[in-house]
């Protein structure tokens, strides 16, 4: 009777471990296809955003860009709204050849918010880098925000260091919490800040916006997942927070001649 029981809780035990498998290859075979399917539908908008840039149709261009979206040209050069960011295209003389994705991230699944960076060339064989903020807007994907480089080839390496020392340092300031201390430090003056609302530019508008920081229980760690070297003096950085802000951020480094690596924009979820 005894060995008897001893097989029957071996047998449950089996069945529990099989069935507690199958839940986690189920769960595990979800997410993929979920990423997938994400992948898949940010692939599709790029693709067809490219063939509705180079038509040069203003409703169809305004149409895969959010009301309120912005195209940053420079600091002192930036395009608000759709159909403005449409009759940029338009205007535009290059045409848009290829593209590809070279990064692409979730930032926001309730929201429907990935972060991409797309390499381009044009008809006159120049080469671009381009961040996109992606977000869910009914049943499509829309640009919210966009910022292109102009590529150059760079020893990365050295840059890349640089950088992490300077992400590094943006970490301890935070962390002291003393946001003025950071926003000075760290950011170009002429810095751009988003977070899915109006920009914040300059270093005063976002030591202001950073206020929170300010609480001493506020502690922060970035964890790069992709770093692009565009050029000698900019870099994309798209990457994972830790702590008490669990989100994704983009980060665009920029270093002007003489001095270190500054943040030019910034933004989260």
């Amino acid at each position: 009777m005894k060995q008897l029981n001893i097989t029957i809780v071996l047998l449950v035990l089996f069945i529990f471990i099989g069935c507690r498998e199958k839940v986690e290859n189920f769960n595990t075979s979800t997410d993929k296809k979920t990423n997938e399917i994400q992948s898949n539908e940010i692939s599709t908008a790029s693709k067809s955003w490219l063939e509705i840039v180079n038509n040069k149709n203003l409703i169809d261009i305004r149409g895969y860009y959010a009301n309120n979206a912005f195209k940053v040209i420079s600091a002192d050069s930036i395009v608000t709204g759709s159909s403005t960011i449409a009759e940029y295209y338009i205007n535009k003389s290059n045409l848009i050849t290829e593209s590809k994705t070279l990064f692409l991230t979730e930032a926001n699944k309730t929201q429907g918010i990935d972060y991409e960076l797309i390499n381009y060339k044009t008809e006159d064989l120049e080469e671009y880098i381009q961040v996109v903020i992606w977000k869910q807007n009914d049943d499509k994907k829309v640009r919210e925000f966009e910022y292109s480089v102009k590529r150059n080839k760079v020893n990365s390496n050295v840059d890349k260091d640089d950088i992490s020392k300077r992400r590094g340092l943006w970490i301890e300031l935070c962390n002291k919490n003393n946001a003025e201390n950071l926003v000075k430090e760290l950011y170009a003056n002429n810095a751009i800040y988003f977070n899915h609302k109006p920009l914040v530019i300059g270093t005063e508008a976002i030591s202001k916006e950073y206020q929170y920081m300010n609480n001493n229980n506020y502690n922060l760690t970035l964890e790069p997942l992709k770093v692009e070297m565009v050029t000698e003096h900019i870099a994309f950085e798209i990457g994972q927070c830790k702590g008490s802000y669990g989100g994704k951020y983009v980060i665009v480094w920029k270093k002007e001649s003489g001095e270190k690596w500054k943040v030019f924009i910034d933004s989260n979820f």
